[in-house]
């Protein structure tokens, strides 16, 4: 057995960023003296207590690295990673949408027919709740490519982002999937992050859940439903219902799992406060990388008021915990109205939210997806294409190319008589809409509903509206939980939800 222990996350294939300092730390058996080379690099030094935390010099974008650890004077390694590529890598987390697996994407057929692009790794972080829970070996915890075994249950929006971006950078991407369905925000925050308000709502409602829980029975609980949920029949009646059902097979898939063993809230559920920063963020933290991918919202939607404090916590705890100013790419919570026993009431509140930290959170920006949400699922399923998106705007934001990458977003109105004339950023050299007129698209005087004539103009669109008067007219676009946009600009970027009062 090694006398040095590494993280996880370091492993043969694994890939590490370029042009950024590169970060090596792991434990040891004994307090000794080390050596770690990288390619021309080397660096000695000596584990304390047991620890220890080493800084390589950045390098530039390559292949077929070897990493190897020496202990004291000896000639052979006492650990060796071989097969490493330098590039971009990118974390991708949040909750289902972006776990989502890649064999549930609409277009899996024809994804998983393309050719390999060696040039793209892959990891999965276990999902670990709580200490000394063991996730499925074969899904996570080690580097993987293209038509590898893991490759299908890998995040399609993450692995869509790096098929997207890689032949363009013309270096490796890697994706590190850090992710976990069903979880909210305060899942992914350090505690130090919710000591005041508003953030400190969630601590509170966690302890006044537990008040009075016998821990016996709370543990033997957790255990049988963490074991049931290993059970080749629940594994089975996830991916019926990650493939999609209609409401009515809905209904009747609750009804045959009404009575299943449920994870109480408490030590061993995922969606405890802090509980997967600790156990899944820290355990990779603080591995160099470009960027982290992000979407998430879904969970929150009971506090949803604070959903914009809650994020920007969030992107100060990654920023804190990886020891650098990441930036930020995340998506708006899609169209939906009701799966299962959730619905979608609040999600327009979300959206605001998450669009209002796109614009006060330096190194944020936020792609919008309302033309793909589906009514009676919380799953879209186009997901490759939220990764395209991300990539776009990567390519715009992070690696400073000249392109359209973001949606278009209103800016003004101007009214004349029984026209009003809206104009949009980001829209290029056009808009134009799929259909006859704009869908999503509702005009209100003295809280009547009025009739419109919709016409896009250029970049702008002109609202005729039937039975005018002189009151105020109130525009709302996109601001129910479902709806279609289908109004896009020249990149077939949606229009993202606005309202305005003229």
């Amino acid at each position: 057995m090694s006398i040095i222990q590494l993280p996880t996350i370091f492993q043969d294939h694994m890939m590490l960023q370029r042009d950024k300092k590169i970060v090596i730390w792991g434990s040891a058996s004994e307090n000794v003296h080390f050596t770690i080379k990288l390619g021309a690099f080397s660096i000695s030094s000596k584990v304390q207590n047991s620890k220890f935390y080493c800084g390589l010099p950045s390098m530039k974008a390559c292949r077929e690295q070897t990493l190897s650890i020496f202990i004291e004077d000896s000639k052979i390694p006492d650990v060796e990673i071989a097969h490493i590529s330098i590039g971009d890598v990118w974390i991708a987390a949040g909750q289902s949408n972006m776990e989502f697996f890649l064999r549930y994407d609409a277009h899996w057929d024809s994804t998983k027919r393309l050719d390999k692009n060696e040039n793209i790794r892959m990891y999965n972080c276990p999902r670990v709740a709580f200490p000394g829970q063991e996730d499925d070996p074969k899904s996570s915890g080690f580097w993987f490519e293209e038509h590898d075994l893991a490759w299908e249950t890998f995040s399609a929006p993450g692995y869509s982002f790096a098929r997207e971006l890689q032949p363009r950078l013309n270096v490796p991407v890697g994706i590190i999937g850090c992710n976990w369905g069903g979880t909210p925000i305060c899942a992914w925050l350090d505690e130090s992050y919710m000591q005041e308000p508003p953030n400190n709502i969630f601590l509170e409602e966690y302890a006044k859940a537990l008040e009075g829980v016998d821990l016996e029975q709370l543990r033997a609980e957790s255990m049988e439903a963490l074991a049931y949920e290993k059970t080749y029949q629940y594994q089975m009646a996830l991916r019926v219902l990650m493939y999609g059902l209609n409401e009515q097979d809905q209904e009747e898939w609750m009804r045959q799992y009404a009575h299943s063993p449920m994870v109480p809230m408490g030590s061993y559920h995922h969606c405890r406060p802090a509980g997967l920063y600790h156990e899944m963020v820290k355990q990779i933290a603080p591995f160099s990388v470009k960027g982290v991918l992000w979407y998430q919202g879904e969970s929150d939607d009971v506090h949803a008021d604070i959903y914009d404090e809650a994020f920007k916590a969030l992107i100060a705890c990654f920023r804190e915990t990886f020891r650098d100013e990441l930036p930020f790419l995340f998506v708006q919570l899609a169209p939906f109205e009701k799966w299962l026993a959730c619905e979608g009431a609040n999600y327009p509140i979300i959206r605001d939210k998450q669009e209002q930290v796109s614009k006060e959170v330096a190194l944020a920006a936020m792609v919008s997806i309302m033309d793909l949400g589906m009514r009676e699922d919380i799953h879209p399923k186009r997901k490759m294409e939220v990764g395209r998106r991300l990539a776009q705007l990567a390519r715009g934001k992070v690696y400073g190319e000249n392109i359209l990458c973001e949606s278009p977003e209103f800016k003004s109105a101007v009214r004349n008589g029984n026209e009003i004339i809206l104009s949009f950023d980001h829209a290029g050299n056009r808009l134009y809409m799929k259909g006859e007129s704009i869908q999503a698209l509702t005009i209100l005087q003295n809280d009547e509903v009025r009739e419109i004539e919709t016409h896009v103009i250029g970049t702008s669109i002109k609202l005729t509206i039937k039975d005018m008067t002189t009151e105020p007219v109130l525009i709302l676009f996109a601001k129910t939980p479902y709806c279609e946009v289908n109004l896009f600009n020249e990149e077939s970027l949606p229009v993202k939800p606005f309202s305005c009062e003229v």
